[in-house]
């Protein structure tokens, strides 16, 4: 296959998945517009950041960056669970000053998006007294063997409930054992049964109480809950009195370590104390996005005009390929779920420039070898083998600029880094592949009016 073809052939299937990464229902996106799949940040769609400080107040030994992280990912899971999967949950500062920032597009009430967050996370295990499946939570069981029962969904199940009871019977007795008591957890390997397992490690008191327990429930369920829901129901198979305990189910590694991240910071000895709110409302966001679209659109629409009147036909090839750009980098940005905010659209802006500029480039290499009396399509293939060695050098200093903003900047900073770094390099892309593909395949229609210059003169 020659080379023509197979840039053809990219050209093509590159456009087509950027549609559909845009067009592809994803769960959570509503609306019929192209842009559906997108998700639009805080300062666009309005909403409620939030700040909260660590109370260390009785904290000792502990590591506050591990805490932190142990905050951020139970704040993480219960917005996902409450279908809030665009809010932003980040760490701010270091040490002592850490500061657990929640962003929440969508919220205008600071007091729904606090009782998502909710106090800290509680870990218990609990004692089933009856299970089922049904698409809706089942009605509350009354009598003595079901008092301070709970109908809980249990995770990644759909439609299973089991009906907990978090005082645990033995015998004539009752105990309950919560996460205060788990010291540690972690993924490790099954070489038993295959794939990962999660070790538990409990303290003192813990290691009696889950001793009891299991001595009465082998080969029974022994469910563990976290904030409402049942994470993992394992079955005891044998009493464990060494304070240490192993959940098997051949579990991929990343489900083992989520596992043993929500075991383990489920429960934490800290508070989390409200330092700031701060809410914007959804007609700034629509105001905000109304001005940068339009400023946008109108900066594309004079571009596209000086393209075609300055080049002609390859102005026209220069316009295609910006249009190309722009439907790929939105289609990027819906693949890897990046969050638009506003100085990602003003990031979306610059890379028409730099669409344009490699185009430029290019065609007055293209000019330059037709005044040396050379074919259209020799010309052509000439002006793209030299351009493309300044038009990478010029994109890569960008990017480098781009990846700095991004590992230091926060929030919209690594916004507008993200949409500029996918923009220049699908503007490198469009120049060097996706114009040329246009070009050569136009190439037999055009013609070389320098040379035809000449030959009138003479």
């Amino acid at each position: 296959m020659r080379s023509e073809q197979i840039r053809v052939l990219i050209v093509v299937a590159i456009i087509a998945l950027s549609f559909i990464f845009l067009l592809y229902p994803e769960k959570g996106s509503v609306g019929n517009s192209i842009f559906k799949n997108i998700k639009l940040g805080l300062d666009i769609k309005g909403g409620t950041r939030l700040d909260y400080r660590l109370d260390l107040s009785s904290v000792v030994g502990q590591d506050v960056n591990t805490l932190a992280e142990d905050v951020r990912t139970v704040i993480r899971r219960r917005l996902d669970t409450a279908g809030y999967t665009e809010a932003i949950v980040g760490k701010v500062g270091s040490g002592e000053k850490t500061r657990i920032r929640v962003e929440i597009p969508g919220i205008t009430d600071p007091s729904a998006a606090e009782r998502l967050i909710g106090k800290k996370a509680r870990l218990y295990f609990g004692e089933i007294l009856d299970r089922t499946v049904s698409p809706e939570k089942p009605k509350p069981k009354y009598g003595f063997k079901y008092e301070g029962a709970k109908w809980l969904k249990v995770r990644n199940q759909e439609n299973t409930w089991y009906l907990i009871r978090e005082d645990i019977h033995i015998g004539s007795r009752s105990v309950r054992l919560g996460g205060e008591h788990v010291i540690d957890a972690r993924p490790s390997v099954d070489t038993q049964r295959g794939g990962y397992k999660v070790d538990i490690k409990f303290d003192s008191v813990g290691r009696k109480i889950f001793a009891d327990i299991t001595r009465d429930f082998v080969n029974k369920q022994l469910p563990i809950m976290l904030d409402q829901e049942v994470i993992v129901a394992p079955v005891v198979q044998e009493p464990i009195l060494t304070g240490s305990a192993e959940i098997t189910g051949k579990f991929s590694y990343a489900d083992a370590k989520e596992l043993a991240t929500l075991i383990k910071s489920g429960n934490l000895p800290v508070n989390l104390i409200k330092v700031e709110e701060r809410t914007m409302g959804p007609t700034l966001g629509k105001d905000i996005i109304s001005r940068s679209l339009k400023a946008g659109i109108a900066g594309l629409v004079l571009v596209l005009i000086y393209m075609v009147l300055f080049y002609r036909s390859m102005g026209v090839v220069a316009d295609i390929a910006l249009l190309y750009n722009a439907i790929l980098l939105f289609g990027a940005l819906a693949f890897f779920r990046s969050i638009l905010t506003l100085p990602g659209i003003a990031g979306i802006i610059l890379t028409i420039g730099t669409t344009v500029d490699g185009n430029i480039i290019i065609f007055e290499r293209i000019k330059e070898e037709m005044r040396a009396g050379k074919t259209v399509r020799a010309s052509i293939r000439a002006g793209f083998s030299k351009a493309t060695t300044t038009i990478v050098d010029a994109n890569l200093t960008t990017i480098l600029a781009a990846f700095v903003l991004y590992y230091f900047g926060t929030g919209p900073i690594k916004g507008f880094a993200i949409t500029l770094t996918i923009g220049v390099i699908g503007s490198m892309f469009t120049s060097l592949v996706v114009s040329r593909s246009m070009l050569e395949a136009l190439s037999p229609f055009m013609k070389n009016k320098y040379v035809t210059a000449e030959e009138k003169g003479a």
